[in-house]
């Protein structure tokens, strides 16, 4: 029941703060680019485009919704409350993936990018999303305010993307192997491009490893800055 009523809040707290309405522009202009490019970039610029949103636009959003409930002095009342750190966390990755999902869901249907593959493309854009709000809320945690997170977020933001790089045949590296967005990238492609069965539980079996990892850090983070900051 807290778990619910916490997401139910972060939801409403999103809406009242635009970004429902930011998703939904940005949902519209993707659809319409892909609407009107050729078909043999349709699927190319799909991969990008969710990206985009559900990484580059989950990891920054993520990071001023925090900052937001910080400025506000919700985080300090919250856990006044009865609701576990885990449950708050918990909370925030739910409500964000269901923002990023229905927006993703809304593209590939709305711009025709329908494919095949969709359960290891909805497997990959589940795991996306929740491991790139956890990066967002690690950052936020210490930030003090948008430009320090900003400052804090865009190196580490600019380094895990470096595989798209790779992606648009720029350079390759097999260091990349190592980086979520390697993974991200190879199970969003899959609507339109043929991967094996080996690599989609490569990348399937990474982001599982870097959830449970970033989803320990986030946890110790909030707990030494946010729920008994020194």
């Amino acid at each position: 029941m807290r778990l619910t009523a916490s997401i139910q809040q972060d939801i409403s707290f999103q809406f009242r703060h635009g970004f429902y309405y930011a998703y939904a522009v940005l949902t519209v202009l993707y659809i319409v680019l892909l609407r009107i490019l050729p078909d043999t970039l349709v699927f190319p610029a799909l991969t990008l485009i969710l990206f985009s949103d559900i990484c580059t636009l989950g990891f920054f959003f993520i990071g001023a919704i925090v900052l937001l409930e910080k400025g506000q002095n919700l985080t300090d009342s919250l856990f006044v409350t009865p609701l576990r750190l885990q449950e708050y966390l918990l909370s925030k990755i739910i409500s964000f993936l269901l923002l990023s999902f229905t927006s993703a869901a809304l593209i590939v249907v709305g711009g025709g990018a329908l494919g095949q593959d969709m359960i290891w493309f909805t497997f990959g854009v589940i795991l996306s999303a929740s491991i790139y709000t956890l990066f967002g809320l690690i950052f936020a945690a210490r930030a003090r305010h948008v430009n320090d997170y900003f400052v804090r977020a865009l190196g580490i933001g600019l380094l895990i993307s470096l595989p798209v790089v790779a992606y648009i045949g720029l350079f390759e590296a097999q260091l990349f192997d190592l980086f979520p967005t390697r993974a991200t990238l190879i199970l969003l492609d899959v609507l339109g491009k043929d991967y094996t069965l080996s690599e989609k539980l490569f990348a399937s079996g990474s982001l599982i490893l870097w959830g449970a990892a970033l989803s320990g850090f986030a946890y110790y983070r909030f707990e030494k800055y946010v729920r008994h900051p020194a």
